[in-house]
């Protein structure tokens, strides 16, 4: 199969009991979300994760629980520090030297981290 013929994600809905709540986590993490509405549908937020669209929804009975997303962070420590500074838990590890931190947003979606790896 040659590239192009690969299909490509174009975005991940994750629905939100607490709209507001979600906004605020995922900013912790460095995302920056922008308030949208289109049409008459519901008022969400999204923002580009490297050419994905995510976009959080109000929670309409459509769960997306089970979902695990995994975000690269330029500064992981920062990151970590947000989140708990917020009151979130977080766990982390270290595997082959690289950082890496296991988080629940607050709909309880599974998200890991990883720190960005530059380049020696």
């Amino acid at each position: 199969m040659s590239p192009s013929a690969v299909p490509r994600l174009n975005y991940v809905v994750l629905r939100c009991a607490d709209l507001e709540r979600s906004r605020q986590f995922y900013e912790s993490i460095g995302l920056r979300l922008v308030a949208e509405q289109h049409g008459a549908g519901a008022k969400h937020y999204s923002c580009d994760v490297s050419g994905v669209i995510l976009e959080l929804y109000p929670f309409a009975g459509k769960s997306t629980s089970g979902l695990r997303l995994g975000l690269v962070v330029p500064d992981l420590q920062r990151v970590v520090e947000a989140l708990r500074s917020n009151g979130t838990a977080v766990s982390t590890s270290e595997s082959d030297g690289a950082a890496a931190a296991n988080v629940a947003d607050p709909d309880g979606h599974q998200i890991s981290l990883e720190e960005e790896r530059r380049a020696e």
